[in-house]
């Protein structure tokens, strides 16, 4: 949670992270860490100074394998206590990869590439405080990084509804909020009538009964 100017961080990180650079990050975090990010959800790094952090969507997570998983995998029902101990003290970190999407500096939000990267072991936290996260997402100038991410193997689609989903739950089911994804989508992607369609499909799937998706892409 934050403080009153919104920046003091009481709550654990998701993780750390690991390599960084302009236009994404990558995070790495232990098992114990995945009860709460997600794919599609809004994160933020955060520098030394507090009055900084970039913004990103989560769109890949990773888990690598290690010479005693591969063992494991291949032995006749290992024993629960081993599978436990390799999942909580494992030295590889799961990874999850995170698309830059805006950024905070002195108290101002921007849709944009940061100036600069997060460093290594920067934390990074969930954006669910309300507040923090309905001033973010008020503008939706950030919604063509996710769709201009295509060329970086994003699924830009999925992620954009995953978001969506998610976003639409946190700000308590705001109507008026999808809707307006809905038209800046349209708008955004007006001339490439190939990629309009099924992302509005794939939104009228997840947001069943919202109007204002026109009927040849299957409705809301």
């Amino acid at each position: 949670m934050a403080d009153s100017d919104g920046w003091l961080e009481r709550e654990e990180p998701i993780g750390r992270v690991l390599r960084a650079g302009t236009a994404g990050f990558v995070i790495g975090c232990q098992v114990q860490q995945l009860s709460g990010p997600s794919f599609g959800c809004l994160v933020k790094a955060r520098p030394v100074d507090e009055r900084e952090a970039i913004f990103g969507l989560i769109y890949n997570m990773n888990v690598d394998d290690d010479p005693l998983v591969r063992r494991l995998v291949l032995a006749d029902n290992p024993r629960q206590e081993v599978i436990n101990d390799q999942r909580q003290n494992r030295l590889l970190p799961i990874e999850m990869s995170v698309l830059c999407v805006g950024y905070c500096l002195n108290g101002r939000f921007f849709h944009g590439l940061p100036p600069r990267p997060p460093l290594n072991l920067d934390p990074v936290y969930l954006c669910h405080d309300r507040a923090e996260l309905a001033r973010f997402t008020d503008r939706l100038g950030y919604l063509r990084l996710i769709l201009r991410a295509a060329d970086m193997g994003v699924p830009v689609d999925q992620l954009l509804v995953a978001h969506v989903q998610d976003v639409f739950k946190l700000r308590g089911y705001d109507v008026d909020w999808a809707t307006g994804v809905i038209n800046e989508v349209i708008e955004l992607l007006r001339s490439d009538y190939d990629t309009l369609v099924p992302v509005l499909e794939a939104l009228g799937e997840a947001l069943p009964g919202l109007g204002g998706v026109p009927e040849a892409t299957g409705g809301f």
